[in-house]
């Protein structure tokens, strides 16, 4: 029986361009065994939403230093619904408020990972709650 790897697409919604902190997760997260699918900077909702539906992602990953992100996020989850991808996970990170964790929860995200964070803490959460699945038909 094979193992199909965690599959997720990674990018910055509208105008928000400080794409390092996302640019490294990338990385970090294809050295620790994960498919990436990095869409860089000036992305839709829409756009992400309809990559992540056909690659067949696990999860959404967005990074934000502006802040409008609440409403970002509600766009994505919003898109991913109407692309029939209702399903796959949003998660979310940069410079996010603790007092908008909660808000954002609300919208169905499920990671938050703001200031402080690091990346043992990240990878945990990303093994613990997107663990790899049997391929079918294996």
């Amino acid at each position: 029986m094979t193992t199909r790897k965690i599959r997720c697409v990674l990018g910055m919604l509208a105008s928000d361009k400080h794409s390092k902190g996302i640019r490294t997760l990338a990385r970090i997260f294809r050295d620790h065994g994960l498919e990436v699918v990095y869409l860089g900077e000036h992305n839709t909702a829409q756009q992400l939403a309809a990559v992540a539906v056909s690659e067949d992602a696990d999860f959404v990953g967005v990074s934000f230093s502006t802040g409008d992100y609440v409403r970002r996020v509600r766009e994505l989850v919003d898109a991913l619904a109407a692309a029939g991808g209702g399903e796959i996970a949003v998660v979310v990170g940069g410079l996010i408020h603790p007092e908008d964790v909660p808000a954002l929860e609300a919208l169905g995200v499920s990671g938050v990972f703001g200031p402080g964070s690091d990346q043992p803490q990240i990878l945990e959460f990303i093994d613990r709650t997107f663990a790899p699945v049997p391929e079918s038909g294996s």
